[in-house]
């Protein structure tokens, strides 16, 4: 079995896998965040997205999920969330 916590992306000699390897994308927070929001507001609205206004549409569902799923990848990819690892396991003596 393998090792799942390392990147197979990065033993790739291809140019063209780059954008799959550590620190091959920047993360956006504030993008991560507004996208789990909304998929949070989404859940928790009354209604399935009819209103218009304040509510969101569930056709949206879809796209909403994959853009968590991009920015989460992102975040790994950056390295910013071995930074945080690292600064709690730091923290614990």
């Amino acid at each position: 079995m393998g090792d799942e916590t390392k990147n197979p992306a990065n033993g790739i000699k291809d140019l063209m896998w780059s954008f799959l390897m550590d620190k091959g994308q920047k993360e956006n927070i504030p993008g991560l965040k507004d996208a789990v929001y909304r998929l949070i507001q989404m859940t928790t609205q009354k209604t399935a997205g009819q209103r218009k206004g304040t509510h969101i549409p569930w056709e949206t569902l879809d796209m909403e999920i994959m853009r968590i799923v991009i920015e989460a990848t992102a975040l790994v990819l950056s390295g910013r969330l071995d930074e945080l690892e690292r600064s709690e396991s730091d923290g614990k003596d």
